[in-house]
């Protein structure tokens, strides 16, 4: 400790006065520090733990809220090891049965000669504001299922009753075979608008984001992992070029998403015994996910309008009954976090999809 710098009373009694929720661990990974406004977060009072102690008392999740967080990403135990983390978001449901959403910025503990003295983590509640988001995706998702079934299932009658009509036109009168004729158009383009409502809803909640601090490797693995069989089902193998680590900021379900959209459209357009695959190369300040197809590719004239929404290719010999969302959807994603979306022609035959994504937020560096 250097001259005048203060001592372990005088800063625990600084974070308190400021309500700051903090808490720090030595190398070892015991914990030295549960500010009082941590503990309030938490509802626990501060005793002497080992972070491992700590989180099996308070398990935490990530930001879904539905999956257990592998203990080598534990913004704290991160930090331990000497990576600075941030913004990292992660949930936890406290011992008295509340679930909580925490912001996490975390750096390690140094001495002057390099020395790991352990970490501090610097904690934000955020349960509030991503209650009022996943209000709104309750109300998206009311809207779409109204859509869906409140407008659909009639359609689907009327259209039906109409197609009944149409196979006895001979037997009705010339204006009544012309009104039913009018009658099916209309009902043809009342659910082509309730299929773009529909598709606008869900393309319009892919541009809200929870950004958190990621491993990006890891979630392509995940990826990969759980769409090989769907591609393996049409005789199409999936090879993966990952590292080991990339630590990124994004919002991991849209990420998800965003790269799903990539495979299942490859999957669809790629002939039977062909090879998929799945690349990730890291620069500075960005990140390039790929997905590399042996299809019959995109002309370049095509390639802008199909990224927007509704929008689908003509390729000769294949057929699809898509929606027209799926790069839409990968385009508003990458959108959303500063990103962007190229096509290009695979050599020697196919289409090279490329989502470019910033590796770190503006304010996280």
């Amino acid at each position: 400790m250097r001259k005048n710098e203060p001592g372990p009373s005088e800063l625990h009694a600084l974070v308190a006065q400021a309500r700051l929720a903090v808490a720090a661990c030595d190398a070892s990974g015991n914990l030295v520090m549960f500010s009082p406004a941590l503990e309030r977060i938490f509802g626990w009072s501060f005793t002497a733990l080992t972070e491992s102690q700590f989180f099996e008392a308070i398990p935490l999740l990530t930001a879904d809220g539905k999956t257990p967080l592998p203990p080598e990403d534990r913004p704290l135990t991160r930090a331990r090891q000497g990576e600075v983390v941030s913004d990292a978001v992660v949930a936890a449901d406290t011992a008295d049965g509340r679930r909580i959403y925490l912001r996490c910025n975390a750096a390690p503990l140094r001495d002057e000669d390099g020395t790991n003295r352990g970490a501090v983590l610097l904690v934000q509640n955020i349960t509030l504001e991503t209650a009022g988001r996943v209000e709104q995706e309750e109300l998206r998702h009311r809207l779409i299922d109204t859509v869906n079934h409140e407008f659909r299932t009639p359609l689907t009658k009327l259209i039906g009753h109409l197609e009944i009509l149409d196979d006895s036109s001979e037997e009705l009168p010339a204006d009544a075979q012309w009104s039913v004729e009018v009658a099916q158009k209309a009902a043809t383009d009342l659910s082509d608008l309730v299929l773009r409502v529909s598709g606008l809803a869900d393309l319009g909640s892919h541009a809200k984001l929870n950004p958190t601090d990621c491993n990006l490797a890891g979630l392509l693995r995940d990826v990969a992992h759980e769409f090989a069989p769907v591609l393996a089902a049409r005789v199409i193998s999936l090879d993966a070029a990952l590292p080991d680590r990339v630590t990124t900021t994004l919002d991991p379900g849209e990420i998800t998403q965003a790269v799903v959209e990539l495979l299942a459209n490859a999957g669809q357009f790629a002939p039977p015994g062909s090879r998929v695959r799945l690349e990730l190369k890291v620069g500075p300040q960005s990140v390039e996910v790929s997905v590399i197809d042996q299809g019959g590719g995109i002309p370049a004239r095509d390639r802008d309008r199909l990224l927007q929404p509704f929008e689908r290719g003509t390729h000769p010999g294949q057929e699809t009954n898509s929606r027209g969302l799926g790069l839409a959807i990968t385009q508003t994603i990458a959108a959303a976090h500063g990103g962007t979306v190229t096509l290009r022609d695979n050599d020697p035959t196919g289409l090279v999809a490329t989502l470019t994504l910033p590796r770190y937020r503006p304010t996280d560096r």
